[in-house]
């Protein structure tokens, strides 16, 4: 058995009987999996492959806000799956930090563990981990608490697209929080709502910041600063002509702009994918009149470019065109980054670029359709 399978096996079965749980008793048979940044174990390998898989999603999110190298743990983060009879804590996860800066999570593993929570226990790991890995070991004390919420949220809404309008409906008809009541709570301390963190990450997205900054401004706060005063001053920096409104009139304007918006409602994975690649797939035959003859023309995305000045290649095109920028709100997020890159490739043909940049367009679409494709077919084996 490889040591990296056999170092969290040991350490379980060390806590379980430290903890007497498992005295005078048979050791259980337990399972383990692991990734580059997480070791799961349990008694049953379905649920083990389950969180495993959880866990690597989870880190795929936290890249959009995290730079890899601050990813890059000396040792990964064990999570142990516990049935009652082998817990010892109170509430449904407990995080420890282990010898070296080491984080361990035991899980509650009954049906009463919702997949909502499981995200909540994986995202607070992940962040306390980053937090004693880039700001030192006391860190963990000082990691402001509106940053778990919103990674556990987005984490859990990208799994759960219908969640979303429950979420939206309650913030509707919440009163708005102050902002300061959301940004200066510590882990250690008391814990903002659930949802207040992620509507904070949500408005600094789709404001005037740039990515580099809201970034930025998510590392600060794991790292325990209180991000008032820094965003007040990315605000100002953003739109220098504009009226400096106070950060809390901020907030609300912009929270006002969100919830104010229709959101339509989001398609299945399955119903985008098949949608996406019937609007990508150019299986069409057309007959053109040529001078010379009647020629029976079978597009395909490549040969497309080819025949890129013809008005019926060009009717079609813009005609997809037009439908996926119609259709584009409801499509499913996993399937987001190649209906996007479809429409720059629609662009290229439409705009008459040049052969390199029409290749180039085509092979980042075709990446991400199958970076899409991988990522269904993870989150189905998460779900199912």
């Amino acid at each position: 058995m490889p040591q990296v399978i056999l170092r969290p096996l040991v350490l379980l079965l060390l806590t379980l009987c430290g903890s007497g749980a498992i005295a005078q008793q048979a050791l259980p048979s337990l399972r383990s999996m692991g990734n580059d940044h997480f070791d799961v174990v349990g008694l049953h390998l379905r649920s083990v492959s389950y969180v495993n898989e959880l866990c690597e999603f989870s880190i795929q999110i936290a890249e959009r806000y995290l730079p890899t190298k601050g990813l890059a743990f000396p040792s990964n983060i064990l999570i142990s799956l516990r049935p009652e009879a082998h817990v010892d804590f109170e509430g449904d996860y407990r995080i420890r930090i282990a010898e070296r800066g080491s984080v361990q999570v035991d899980l509650l593993w009954e049906d009463s563990m919702t997949l909502e929570r499981t995200c909540y226990a994986i995202s607070e790991a992940l962040l306390v981990q980053y937090a004693i890995y880039n700001y030192g070991i006391e860190a963990p004390n000082q990691l402001r608490s509106w940053t778990i919420a919103a990674l556990a949220n987005d984490v859990y809404l990208t799994l759960r697209p219908a969640e979303f309008a429950d979420l939206l409906k309650a913030a509707q008809e919440t009163e708005v929080s102050e902002l300061n009541e959301i940004l200066e709570p510590s882990r250690s301390g008391l814990a903002v709502p659930s949802a207040a963190g992620y509507w904070l990450l949500q408005t600094m997205k789709s404001g005037s910041l740039e990515r580099p900054v809201f970034r930025s401004l998510f590392q600060q706060a794991i790292a325990g600063i209180d991000i008032e005063e820094a965003l007040a001053t990315a605000l100002w920096a953003s739109q220098p002509t504009a009226e400096l409104l106070p950060v809390q009139t901020w907030w609300e304007q912009q929270l006002s702009l969100i919830f104010g918006q229709e959101y339509e409602v989001v398609e299945t994975m399955e119903v985008s994918r098949e949608w996406l690649a019937t609007l990508g797939r150019f299986d069409t035959r057309l007959n053109l009149e040529s001078q010379e003859a009647s020629e029976e023309l079978k597009l395909d995305l490549r040969a497309i470019w080819t025949h890129r000045a013809n008005s019926e290649v060009q009717e079609l095109v813009q005609a997809r065109y037009e439908i996926l920028r119609l259709r584009l709100a409801r499509i499913n997020p996993a399937y987001y980054n190649p209906a996007h890159s479809l429409g720059v490739l629609f662009e290229s043909i439409l705009n008459d670029e040049s052969a390199h940049k029409y290749l180039h367009s085509l092979t980042i679409y075709l990446s991400d359709w199958f970076d899409a494709k991988e990522m269904q077919e993870s989150l189905e084996n998460i779900l199912n």
